[in-house]
């Protein structure tokens, strides 16, 4: 693969099942030290405690406590760089978007709100 840069290519890409169906945006890149050589992208992350780390600190104390209410962890969702299947405008993983942790809240309350109001599906 050519070089990429980290920040203006991966960061707030939208990232894609299998299926394409859509999990989220690229919040945060983790990357290998190795001795000798570059740097290597280890795994990307997608969750709200990242996205707000971001911002610093502070911003990453509150949303770990935000989203340790409704998650009781706050743990942002890694996958391996070599599960990338494909990247251009969108980064499409070998994941399935149901059963994976970023939609977690989505679920939560397809299931306990939505389907509890009338009409809802």
């Amino acid at each position: 693969m050519n070089d990429i840069d980290l920040v203006r290519d991966i960061l707030d890409t939208q990232v894609l099942d299998r299926e394409k169906r859509a999990l989220g945006k690229v919040d945060g890149v983790g990357l290998e030290l190795r001795d000798g050589a570059p740097p290597r992208v280890a795994y990307l992350e997608i969750g709200a405690v990242t996205a707000w780390a971001r911002l610093g600190p502070r911003f990453a104390r509150w949303a770990t406590r935000l989203a340790s209410r409704w998650q009781g962890e706050a743990h942002p969702y890694r996958f391996p760089w070599s599960r990338v299947r494909d990247f251009g405008i969108d980064i499409e993983i070998d994941a399935d978007a149901e059963r994976a942790p970023p939609l977690d809240l989505e679920r939560w309350l397809r299931d306990k709100v939505v389907k509890r109001i009338p009409g809802g599906q």
